[in-house]
């Protein structure tokens, strides 16, 4: 096989990180753990563009500082830890798998969401009058824009837009089931908690954090 090949099969660049060709590969064994045959062609593409990296290493060429070493095996970020074992034991067999982000996805991806959520409570205390409300649909906003980050940031390690797309739009249903738990039980609108009038305001607050949670740890 060549590396050409390899790199096709894996559906990564030349110039992908060692991080980015091993979670394409475990991204696509995953998704095609039933056919052995094809598994064994991943693995072999796996292993051709690691023996590229150590190659390069040997020869002392300059390479990308993620795969320079790719023979050593990589270890969890500090700070972040591996998912429970139940967890991974229960998702095993699943169609979408639970993977450990490193920091700096999770320092990223908290920031975009953090500074959404920060916004839509904003949009609330600065909105909540008895006058009528007449401009933009910010709230609206804030969660298309939530949306298309998680597709983003999904799809820019490896994973396809039709799987990124279904497990955005989980996150967004379960967010809103469990956001609607959570203001059944405030209510809100009769009592105000934090400043916050509005049901869908609190609702839309656990949506965006359910969309940073799938976005980061599902594949």
């Amino acid at each position: 096989m060549s590396v050409e090949n390899a790199l096709n099969l894996l559906g990564v660049s030349e110039s992908a990180s060692f991080d980015d060709i091993l979670r394409a590969k475990n991204s696509i064994v995953a998704s095609i753990k039933d056919n052995q045959e094809a598994i064994a062609q991943v693995e072999a593409a796996y292993d051709m563009l690691l023996m590229r990296s150590l190659t390069q290493r040997r020869a002392g060429k300059v390479v990308d500082r993620s795969i320079r070493f790719a023979d050593v095996k990589p270890v969890n970020p500090l700070g972040v830890r591996s998912m429970p074992q139940w967890v991974q034991t229960t998702t095993k067999n699943l169609p979408v798998s639970v993977e450990t982000p490193s920091t700096g996805d999770l320092g990223l991806q908290a920031g975009v969401y953090g500074a959404l959520m920060v916004l839509t409570y904003v949009n609330e205390t600065s909105t909540s009058s008895a006058i009528p409300y007449a401009g933009p649909d910010v709230a609206g906003l804030i969660l298309a824009s939530s949306f298309g980050a998680s597709l983003y940031f999904m799809t820019r390690r490896n994973l396809k837009l039709g799987k990124a797309t279904l497990i955005t739009i989980g996150g967004l249903v379960a967010g809103a089931v469990v956001g609607s738990a959570v203001e059944n039980w405030l209510q809100v609108d009769i009592v105000p908690f934090l400043g916050i009038h509005s049901p869908a305001t609190v609702v839309g607050e656990i949506i965006l954090f359910s969309q940073f949670l799938v976005s980061l740890y599902l594949r």
